[in-house]
Parts: structure tokens; C-alpha cells; sequence
């Protein structure tokens, strides 16, 4: 079974996540190396393909296809969550704001899944119904989860372990626009305690749950340093040149600060045509823009 998930499934989740974040669009910020066309391509067949609104609510998410069966899976989860940001980014480098829109509502659908539960922390997993349907290779939804659903506009799939992604992708949002809509702080220092450190949970719908006898690293590598940064001046850690600041970053997928070289005049994308053989089913084809104040948010600050 691990064989086929791995080899079948597409989506922006585990098995993938890094190769999109960082080797595609980070490294090339590092390095001579471009390849934001790949990235590019990858965002554009996305947006075609994978982007779900819910029935109830009209949150964006992703999917995942099943590329043996040819079927949708409504399903996304934290680890999948970076996408947010790591849109913002990448659209920010390629000057195209339709990008950098999408990316701004995946984080706000991801930051719904902290809104929704009942200890203001999302869930590892998560489930929704879209417009073509609600398959997820899982169980049906109970009666509760369905319940769950038609309030919150997703369901929750599995338990909580202390995942970084959609405070990441709030950071992106935040130094991209000045807002910053997802302050967990409270959630965390009330729920998540033990004698000795932090810990996973059980059922984020549940303030009595049991916990998770563990705490990964990346609680101290990726979760306190993105809620840090999100409330620290942008010029201690800039992901841009404004404010006359000196030096300028670039996160690896571990949120360790890499110092970058002076930005591009251009990463691609620009002026270009959405590429051939991508026919919509589910969305609008992603053409570039320019630096437009999106509608949903402030001026925008480019990133890079």
C-alpha cells in the first residue's frame, strides 16, 4: 500500500513538499540556478487541477490525485499547509499577483482548520466537500465529522503534532501584506503544555484530550521561530530590500535563515502566456499580472 500511495498520489504533501519549496523557487533565490519555470508549471497544473473550494464556507484547499485511478482526493493536511506561503513567495519572485492571491487564500483555508476546532489548533489531517464531490480514500465521515463540517467547512482526519506549516505560511502572508490573522500563542501555551515541555494532541476538538508523549524538534526549529519572527521587526529577518535593509534571507525548509545575494530584476514569469496543455476544469487559467493591491488585503511588499 505505501508503494502505491507513494508512486500514485500527486499533491503538495509529504514525499514532495520540499522539492516544490525549496529546490524550485528558495534555491534558485541562493543560487544562478532558475528553475521557477518547473514551479511555475507545477502551480499552474495546480490551480487547474487540485484547487477545491468547499461547500460550506468556500474555503480554498488543495487536493490530491490519484493518478492510477484517476480520482480526486478532498483531502489536505498541515504538512501541506506550507503551500500558502511558499506561493506568496514564488509569486511575489515572478511578479505575477494572481499567484500570489491563490496563495494568500490557502492560508487563509489552512488558518480555518486552527479557527474551526475547538482548542484553536488545526489537525495533522483534514477532509472537505467540494462542488465535484468528497471522496478521501478514508472512511466516510461520521455523523459528527459531517456535523463538523457543515459549520466549519472541513473535518478533522487525525490528531495534532506540533507542525510548523501554517504559522510559516501566515509569516509569508504577513510580511507580504502587513496582516497576520493566525495568533495560536494562547492555544499553545493552554493546551499543549507539559511538566517538562510542549506536546501533540490527540483530538483538536477536544480542550480534555489526551496528549502525545512527544515533541518534535521542528517545535523549536520552525513553530517558535516563524510566531517570533511574525511579531519581530521585519528588518532583524527581511525577505526584501525595502527599509534600506542590509542584508536579506531566504528560509530553507527547516527555517534556517540562509543570507541571499541581491534580487533579480526578474526570476521569469512576467509577460509570459500560461503554458499549453493545461485546459481548466476546476479554475481559471493563472495569467500574470502586474503588482496590483490585491482586493483582500493591503498594499502588497515585494518579497525578494
Amino acid at each position: 500500500m505505501s508503494a502505491y500511495l507513494t508512486v500514485s498520489l500527486k499533491s503538495w504533501g509529504g514525499g514532495s513538499d520540499s522539492y516544490f519549496e525549496y529546490y524550485l523557487i528558495e534555491y534558485g533565490r541562493l543560487t544562478t540556478l532558475n528553475l521557477s519555470t518547473l514551479w511555475k508549471t507545477a502551480v499552474d497544473s495546480t490551480i487547474h487541477y487540485l484547487i477545491r473550494h468547499s461547500t460550506v464556507g468556500n474555503h480554498t484547499y488543495t487536493s490530491t490525485y490519484d493518478a492510477i485511478t484517476g480520482l480526486i482526493h478532498h483531502t489536505s493536511g498541515h504538512l501541506t499547509c506550507f503551500h500558502g506561503g511558499n506561493w506568496i513567495l514564488g509569486g511575489k519572485l515572478l511578479n505575477n499577483e494572481t499567484i500570489v492571491n491563490y496563495g494568500l487564500a490557502l492560508v487563509d483555508g489552512c488558518i480555518n482548520t486552527y479557527i474551526g476546532t475547538a482548542i484553536g489548533i488545526g489537525p495533522e489531517g483534514f477532509a472537505y466537500a467540494s462542488l465535484d464531490g468528497n471522496f478521501t480514500f478514508f472512511p466516510d465521515p461520521t455523523e459528527d465529522q459531517l456535523a463538523f463540517y457543515e459549520e466549519h467547512g472541513f473535518y478533522i482526519i487525525s490528531d495534532c503534532i506540533l507542525r510548523p506549516e501554517v504559522l510559516e505560511s501566515n509569516f509569508y502572508a504577513w510580511h507580504a501584506t502587513s496582516i497576520g490573522k493566525c495568533r495560536a500563542i494562547e492555544s499553545f501555551n493552554k493546551h499543549l503544555p507539559t511538566t517538562v515541555a510542549f506536546t501533540g494532541i490527540d483530538n483538536v476538538n477536544d480542550v480534555n484530550s489526551t496528549k502525545i508523549d512527544d515533541m518534535e524538534s521542528f517545535w523549536f526549529a520552525e513553530v517558535l521561530k516563524y510566531l517570533y519572527l511574525t511579531f519581530d521587526d521585519p528588518k532583524n529577518i527581511s525577505l526584501n530590500a525595502l527599509n534600506n535593509v542590509s542584508h536579506i534571507y531566504v528560509f530553507n525548509t527547516e527555517a534556517h535563515p540562509l543570507e541571499a545575494p541581491p534580487a533579480k530584476a526578474s526570476y521569469g514569469g512576467s509577460g509570459a502566456k500560461a503554458k499549453s496543455g493545461f485546459k481548466g476544469k476546476s479554475g481559471p487559467t493563472p495569467v500574470p499580472s502586474s503588482f496590483a493591491t490585491p482586493s483582500r488585503t493591503k498594499a502588497p511588499v515585494q518579497i525578494g
